[in-house]
């Protein structure tokens, strides 16, 4: 029952640090993608993303038909996007291209079939918006991956054997984590966690890579 001198309980602290290593992972998934952590737009606490990286190297190909991503136009820009991925790469059993939410969105409803995008009035498998059900998507062969840290209306195609994501060795991602209850320190009814980590992404052979992004 209530007391004013109940401890939390145990299971309780397993939770609140299983949110917050949640949101955690989420901020990893973003600064994967999107993080910018130098220059005079750093922000703390962020690393360089792989898209941050590709704006700023002039050997990745851009695809230069870029514009938001609807459901009528996803096919024609998925299909600018493999149209600019070196021919060297086509075929290649670990290519794929890495997309926003709003683009797989959009190309699961394209592939519907209830708009004009040749792929017939009762889309995939004549089941209309009903065909899909959270299973592999692929344009043209190639495994078309949602990123979920990707900025609305980017995509990248790579090797994912180009893409490489590090940490420290001590651990998976050097991570620190204290669980730290304040009432023992100023008396409070109060509980904050610790969570310090170190991790980056590098890419190794820019050329091979294709970026979809204004």
């Amino acid at each position: 029952g209530y007391s004013a001198f109940e401890s939390l309980p145990a299971n309780f602290q397993d939770f609140m640090i299983g949110h917050v290593a949640g949101m955690s992972a989420a901020k990893i998934e973003t600064n994967i993608w999107e993080g910018v952590g130098t220059g005079a737009s750093a922000v703390s606490g962020e690393f360089d993303g792989l898209v941050t990286l590709a704006l700023g190297d002039a050997t990745v190909n851009d695809v230069a038909s870029h514009a938001a991503v609807t459901a009528s136009n996803v096919i024609d820009k998925l299909g600018s996007i493999v149209d600019t991925i070196p021919a060297t790469l086509y075929g290649s059993e670990t290519l794929k291209i890495y997309v926003s939410q709003n683009i797989a969105k959009a190309y699961v409803r394209a592939l519907g079939g209830f708009l004009a995008n040749g792929v017939g009035a009762s889309g995939t498998n004549a089941q209309g918006t009903q065909w899909f059900s959270n299973g592999a998507l692929s344009f043209d062969g190639i495994p078309v991956v949602v990123a979920n840290g990707m900025a609305a209306d980017t995509a990248m195609a790579a090797e994912s054997t180009n893409l490489f994501f590090g940490c420290g060795l001590l651990s998976d991602v050097n991570q620190e984590v204290k669980y730290i209850d304040m009432s023992e320190i100023d008396g409070s009814q109060n509980v904050r966690i610790v969570m310090r980590m170190s991790a980056g992404v590098q890419y190794a052979i820019g050329s091979d890579i294709t970026l979809y992004h204004a």
